[in-house]
């Protein structure tokens, strides 16, 4: 067949997408993906460009260059499909970009084969001489087929400095999806991170303001827990010593959305080291919430002090 090597790049791309979809591990979906993200774009391009020359056979030497004129080319064309995606969605996604470098190598072979099938036609039709132009038709194809010591070296450099891009794009790192917990408070009208309450009077009152923001690039429900705390620290060593529920929220986020909520809670326990905490959750939070167990967990700090009736 003709074409065998675009109906390989059709399976490729089709496999990727199915692991993709199905969740695969990273160690399944690497292989595939490397290929698809690292060598076919500069393949499909390299044999759109040379689909009207004369084939020729597939031996080492020519396995070797083409795949260095791969990925050479593949490296030129992915950061430009990368910035279409985050023009696109706002940010590269792993299906966003294995969207679009599937389009992008499904477009270049289709156009390849109709460019192979137009040159066959010319062909039949065609008389060639079989003297000087026989000879040097082994030359004009996609590359020379001679393996030599720079085409050696070229392929080894290539592999080199993709090889750290290529698991960077294809394995998502471990801060790529994540949710900010922060505390405010308001002051003059505005909400600013800073002159939080440090000593209220037992039975008093102050109000903190909890804000979530996923940036998990899915939706994701959230439930947050605050609570009054009592510590006790020894060194690097906190203890919880006693806590009170303040509230619990749950709550469900698009990519890119906040909520906040004002929380005013009363100084019921009296002493130092006092703090306000919350808990962040992904889904339900247990029985007993920890910053051990919580996905997210923040605090401030303040002191409550006796008040005059108690002390009478």
């Amino acid at each position: 067949m003709a074409n065998r090597d675009l109906v390989a790049v059709g399976v490729l791309v089709a496999t990727v997408a199915a692991a993709t979809a199905a969740g695969t591990t990273s160690v399944v979906r690497l292989p595939p993906a490397f290929l698809l993200l690292l060598v076919l774009p500069g393949y499909v391009t390299a044999a759109l460009a040379y689909a009207e020359r004369e084939r020729e056979s597939w031996t080492l030497a020519a396995l070797v260059e083409r795949f260095a004129l791969s990925l050479g080319g593949s490296l030129a064309i992915l950061p430009l499909l990368a910035i279409l995606v985050y023009l696109s969605v706002g940010s590269v996604t792993t299906w966003g970009l294995v969207a679009v470098v599937s389009g992008y190598v499904l477009l270049g072979a289709a156009a390849t084969a109709v460019r192979r099938a137009r040159r066959s036609g010319d062909v039949g039709r065609r008389t060639r001489s079989v003297g000087s132009r026989a000879e040097t038709s082994t030359s004009s194809g996609w590359i020379s087929g001679r393996l030599t010591p720079l085409t050696v070296v070229l392929a080894a450099s290539i592999v080199i400095a993709v090889a750290t891009l290529g698991v960077a794009v294809t394995v998502p790192a471990h801060g790529e999806a994540t949710t900010d917990l922060h505390l405010l408070t308001e002051q003059d009208g505005r909400l600013v991170a800073n002159e939080y309450p440090d000593t209220l009077t037992e039975g008093g009152s102050a109000a903190v303001t909890v804000g979530v923001t996923n940036e998990e690039h899915r939706p994701t429900e959230y439930t947050v827990v605050t609570e009054i705390q009592r510590v006790q620290v020894d060194g690097r060593s906190v203890v919880v010593a006693d806590k009170r529920r303040v509230g619990r929220h749950t709550f469900e986020l698009a990519h890119g959305e906040s909520w906040r909520e004002r929380q005013e809670f009363q100084a019921t326990i009296a002493g130092e080291n006092i703090r306000f905490v919350t808990h962040l959750y992904r889904g339900d939070p247990p029985e007993n919430p920890t910053a051990d167990s919580a996905y997210r967990t923040t605090y401030v700090w303040f002191d409550v002090q006796p008040s005059e009736a108690a002390g009478e």
